[in-house]
């Protein structure tokens, strides 16, 4: 026999950190119709699951952005998430995971506050600047940090680059959301606005890119993006004075 066996208790699953927006929303209908249909236990043991899981990235996150990624070990961060190491390694395979997970958090931080503005109405390089917001201010403040990220979106495990993949492709999609509740055309017919989204993406990581890997002046990102933001609309949108494009 098995511990387990012995025992008699069945382990819980590994609650995985890398999802999406979209399958965050899909585990919580799915939690809320087991809610509905299952015992009170069931639904407590997922609520506790979800509490360990946002203790354990805010933790993370806490420790990462105080002393970088490369100086804090799982061990820490569990204690500060007042968890065992077991426990964390349940919910993370590796201090590399947990670092991918507060990221891409934050780049859905950085989605949900552009997609905001441009719905209340705010100019459209407010907006889009607003979804890269977070990798930039990353790279300004904690740049260790930033390039673990990128070494893990570029060379990491399979899930560690398709969860990194996905974030490209919500953030150039916010990027063409954007574009669209503002009412963007392009210039030239055969260029499509999600053809401008992605160049617009692309463009802006670059620029954090080169920041990050020592080509680029770190105190001058800011005035970066705007202005490559401010060009790339400029040059690829109409203007037919019914928008107004702001200054860079």
């Amino acid at each position: 026999m098995n511990a387990h066996e012995n025992t008699g208790v069945t382990p819980e699953p590994p609650t995985p950190l890398l999802t999406s927006p979209l399958e965050d929303a899909a585990l919580t209908t799915r939690t809320n119709n087991a809610t509905q249909t299952e015992a009170a236990p069931m639904g407590l043991r997922e609520r506790k699951k979800g509490e360990r899981r946002r203790r354990i990235l805010s933790a993370a996150s806490q420790l990462f952005a105080e002393r970088g990624y490369d100086s804090v070990t799982t061990s820490e961060i569990a204690l500060a998430a007042d968890v065992g190491v077991g426990t964390l390694f349940r919910y993370a395979g590796s201090k590399a995971e947990l670092l991918v997970s507060v990221m891409n958090e934050r780049v859905s931080e950085g989605i949900t506050h552009g997609l905001t503005l441009a719905r209340q109405g705010k100019d459209l390089e407010q907006s889009i600047l607003a979804i890269l917001h977070p990798l930039a201010q990353e790279s300004l403040e904690h740049p260790e940090n930033m390039l673990a990220y990128e070494r893990e979106a570029l060379f990491g495990t399979p899930a560690h680059r398709e969860a990194a993949s996905a974030r490209v492709s919500e953030m150039e999609g916010a990027i063409l959301e954007v574009l669209r509740v503002h009412d963007a055309r392009p210039r030239s017919d055969s260029v499509g606005l999600e053809d401008i989204a992605h160049t617009i993406y692309a463009t802006l990581y670059v620029d954090i890119i080169r920041v990050g890997v020592g080509h680029a002046d770190l105190a001058d990102l800011p005035n970066q993006v705007r202005r490559s933001v401010h060009m790339l609309i400029g040059a690829l949108l109409q203007d037919d004075g019914e928008h107004s494009w702001s200054q860079p």
